[in-house]
């Protein structure tokens, strides 16, 4: 018997010793789309329920060290998983990088904004201090030489979708979200992307929090072709 097909049917038996499990998975709310697909394929592969909790990265990181009952953390950014390791929250040897994003400028369909940061009206963002993508969004605000000029009108919202969502509305002439936020939204338009170097990788890091072993096989899921062509379809790295 090869490596290969040895390795095959330790990760069959596997998912048979774990079936009809249910794990809880806490992921960041710019990978709602993606995860949500990406639970539906793991169910039908395995058998075993996926829960999702979808929230800013910083609420979820708080929620899982004030003893939430996580499984599962994937989040926005480096730093929150950093911390949760520090704090011996999660199972270290597990962690591993799941995607990558971009930053992008948006405002409502039809508008003639420009991205040069002479916006008039408001902008919104993610809260600076704890929000992955409002912290991504200072340094490149930072890095464009625009904040101060747009500090005044800066609108922050709890997570990248609530940035998002006050654009759709028309309650801000423009926000800082994801690029796989603009493309889930049919209400705005990209009219700029940020460069690389204006910010912080955008990073998703994931990890088991819990010795579940369905945990440990949907992380193993993660890892697979099928879920990266998932991630791909939805504008992620």
């Amino acid at each position: 018997m090869n490596a290969t097909l040895a390795h095959l049917m330790i990760f069959l038996c596997t998912l048979a010793s774990a079936a009809s499990a249910q794990i809880t998975v806490f992921a960041a709310s710019s990978t709602t789309e993606a995860m949500k697909e990406i639970g539906k394929c793991f169910t039908e592969e395995t058998g075993n329920k996926v829960r999702f909790n979808f929230a800013s990265s910083g609420t979820l990181a708080r929620q899982i060290e004030a003893g939430a009952p996580a499984d599962v953390f994937i989040s926005a950014n480096i730093e929150w998983m950093d911390h949760l390791e520090k704090r011996h929250a999660i199972q270290t040897s597990s962690r591993f990088n799941l995607a990558k994003n971009a930053l992008v400028l948006i405002a409502p369909k039809g508008s003639g904004l420009a991205f040069d940061g002479a916006i008039t009206g408001r902008v919104a963002v993610g809260e600076f201090n704890s929000v992955p993508v409002g912290i991504y969004a200072k340094e490149a605000l930072e890095h464009m030489g625009w904040l101060d000029a747009l500090k005044p009108n800066l609108v922050m919202g709890a997570n990248a979708r609530i940035a998002l969502m006050y654009v759709e509305r028309g309650e801000a002439a423009a926000g800082i979200v994801y690029a796989t936020d603009a493309r889930a939204s049919e209400k705005v338009v990209v009219i700029g992307t940020f460069p690389e170097e204006s910010h912080s990788p955008i990073l998703y890091p994931a990890a088991a929090c819990s010795e579940n072993e369905a945990a440990r096989v949907f992380m193993h899921f993660l890892q697979s072709p099928e879920v990266k062509s998932i991630l791909n379809k939805h504008g992620f790295k």
